[in-house]
C-alpha cells in the first residue's frame, strides 16, 4: 500500500508532496498534473520490475518507442532539469515470494524508498539518451514513527497488527558518494554488521531493488513485490461483461478484462478451497 509520494523533477512535478489513505481522490484543473502523478507511480513500479530505459519508455508519450528521453524531466522552455527524484512511503506483505517462487519474509513491513536519477546524453546509435542512477535507498519506518507518517489516522491496534520491525539498523539499500565512483550499499537483511555489499552506480542498467531476490534480500524483495502490484485501470465496460475460461489469467488487465477468473481466485484463495456453482 503507497501512504506517501514526494516527487520533483518529473515532468510537470516540482516537489511535489502526497499521502495516500485508503481510497484518494485527486481532483483539479486541466494540465496541473494529475495524469503526471499516476505516470510517476506507473515509472516507479517499472523501474522495479525492468531496465531504467524499459521504464522511461513505458510512461513517455503513453508508450510510445521514439522521441528523446529528456521529455521525462521538468523543463521550462527548453531548459530541462539534470535529475529526477521520488521517494516513495509504503506498507509491504510480510510474507510473499521472489521471481523463482521461493519463500521471502520481512524483517519490517513499513518502509521508504528513495531514487534519483539523471539524463545522460549518448552520443552513440541510439539517440534517445539514457538514464544514470544517482542515488538509491531503503530503509524502514519503525512503529513508533508510524503514527506521524500515517495521515489518515489508522488506529493503534492496525498499526501493531501491520506494522512489524525485527532489525535495528535503519538501510536495506544505501547510497555513498555522489560523483563517478558512487556507490550502492545493498545491507544484509538481518542488520548485521557485515560488510554490505557494494555495487558501482554509474552504469548500472536497472535499480539495485529491481535485481532483488529472496536469498541475500527479502525484505527489498517484497518493497519490490509491492512496487509492481501498483497498476492504472481504465475499465471498460465490454472488456468487464467478457466471460473467462478456467486458464484466464487471475489478474484484472488495466482494462478490467478477466475479471470473473479474478474474482474467482479471490474467492478461492478466501475461502481456501475452489468456489461451487
Amino acid at each position: 500500500m503507497l501512504t506517501r509520494l514526494r516527487v520533483s523533477g518529473f515532468k510537470n512535478l516540482v516537489d511535489v508532496d502526497i499521502s495516500f489513505g485508503p481510497f484518494t481522490c485527486i481532483a483539479g484543473a486541466n494540465g496541473v498534473g494529475k495524469s503526471n502523478l499516476l505516470d510517476a507511480i506507473l515509472f516507479l513500479s517499472a523501474l522495479a520490475d525492468g531496465p531504467l530505459l524499459d521504464a522511461a519508455l513505458s510512461v513517455r508519450d503513453q508508450g510510445a518507442k521514439t522521441g528523446d528521453i529528456r521529455g521525462l524531466f521538468h523543463h521550462v522552455g527548453d531548459v530541462y532539469d539534470e535529475e529526477m527524484t521520488f521517494q516513495a512511503e509504503m506498507v509491504i506483505p510480510e510474507h510473499g515470494t521472489d521471481d523463482l517462487g521461493q519463500k521471502a519474509k520481512a524483517s519490517a513491513t513499513f518502509v521508504e524508498y528513495t531514487v534519483a536519477l539523471r539524463y545522460k546524453r549518448d552520443e552513440g546509435a541510439r539517440a534517445l539518451g539514457s538514464l544514470e542512477l544517482v542515488k538509491e535507498e531503503l530503509k524502514h519506518i519503525t512503529l513508533g514513527e508510524a503514527a506521524q507518517h500515517l495521515p489518515f489516522g489508522p488506529s493503534r491496534a492496525w498499526r501493531d497488527r501491520v506494522v512489524k520491525n525485527q532489525r535495528r539498523t535503519p538501510s536495506y539499500i544505501s547510497t555513498k558518494g555522489t560523483g563517478p565512483d558512487r556507490v550502492i550499499n545493498v545491507h544484509q537483511d538481518g542488520g548485521s554488521s557485515g560488510k554490505p555489499q557494494k555495487i558501482l552506480a554509474a552504469n548500472l542498467p536497472r535499480t539495485v531493488l529491481s535485481a532483488a531476490n529472496s536469498a541475500e534480500s527479502p525484505t527489498a524483495t517484497l518493497v519490490k513485490r509491492e512496487m509492481q502490484s501498483w497498476r492504472l485501470l481504465q475499465l471498460e465496460p465490454s472488456s468487464l461483461r467478457e466471460p473467462d475460461n478456467f486458464t484466464a489469467p487471475p489478474e484484472l488487465a488495466s482494462d478490467g478484462a478477466h475479471l470473473p477468473a479474478t474474482l474467482f481466485h479471490l474467492a478461492a484463495g478466501t475461502n481456501g478451497s475452489s468456489l461451487e456453482s
